[in-house]
């Protein structure tokens, strides 16, 4: 079986793509990979996705993809002594997608598309600290390094009440992933931000509507490094199934799923 990229432009939870490793495209001494995103957005060393063992293949889903690029996926490979052995693959693919979609990265169950308003993204500004001293007839500056995004508008719209109530989640989070259309504005196409005082105005709900508008202004972050804490599919999910459709047993599984690679390309159904 070869090794490939599937995009899934929807919302379960969000737009994705599924990665799938055959080992025998890898070097026959590598024992894990991590697997690079690598798009206008830059190069990333994909969540989950890091250092993890090869043998007998690898899957996982890409959670982060930015919309509207070309998106291609290497795979740096690792011995068992943790030497690495090179590159290999060049697995292409787009992920398009019309809408905002804001996430919480370490919890990408918690996911919403927004409506981006006309001032998203308007103004863009990067602080850096400057002193500046003049010397006889000359003046010079001594400076700091420039910031991240400081005070980015995203003025945005929900137009359903679970939506409204799915951004609520994604706000408590604390630090979120703000994926846009290129289109949509000048923002980077992955950006990671906090946004200290949301304010969602209700436009029509005391009129039996769903629109909320959202007034936020976001400070950008660095992207956090660490693996997923909560994911979207769970060890549950396949208990479930098992006891749902079948006697629950571990031989009754063995009849779905031979391998677990083989589970994490099949997943169930939720029941």
């Amino acid at each position: 079986m070869a090794s490939t990229v599937t995009p899934h432009t929807d919302m379960d939870p969000s737009p994705r793509v599924d990665v799938f490793i055959d080992d025998a495209d890898l070097d026959p001494d590598t024992t894990e990979i991590t697997v690079h995103q690598i798009s206008p957005a830059g190069d990333i060393q994909v969540r989950n996705m890091i250092r993890q063992t090869s043998l007998g293949g690898f899957a996982d889903t890409d959670y982060e993809p930015p919309f509207g690029v070309p998106i291609t996926y290497r795979v740096a490979q690792y011995d068992v002594d943790g030497v690495e052995l090179g590159f290999v693959l060049e697995l292409s693919t787009q992920v398009d997608f019309d809408s905002v979609v804001l996430s919480d990265p370490l919890a990408p169950g918690v996911a919403v598309a927004v409506n981006a308003l006309a001032d998203f993204g308007g103004e863009l500004k990067r602080e850096r600290p400057t002193r500046t001293y003049r010397a006889g007839f000359r003046t010079v500056a001594l400076m700091g390094i420039q910031s991240l995004l400081d005070n980015v508008s995203l003025h945005c719209e929900t137009d359903s009440l679970n939506d409204a109530d799915m951004l609520e989640d994604v706000l408590a989070s604390g630090q979120f992933l703000v994926r846009i259309p290129p289109s949509t504005s000048r923002l980077p196409l992955l950006l990671n931000v906090v946004v200290p005082a949301p304010v969602q105005v209700p436009i029509d709900v005391q009129f039996g509507g769903e629109i909320v508008e959202w007034k936020m202004d976001a400070t950008e972050v660095s992207r956090p490094e660490i693996d997923i804490i909560v994911p979207v599919i769970n060890y549950q999910r396949f208990i479930d199934y098992v006891f749902a459709t079948g006697d629950g047993t571990y031989g009754y599984a063995a009849t779905l799923w031979s391998t677990y690679l083989d589970a994490l390309l099949n997943v169930p159904p939720e029941v």
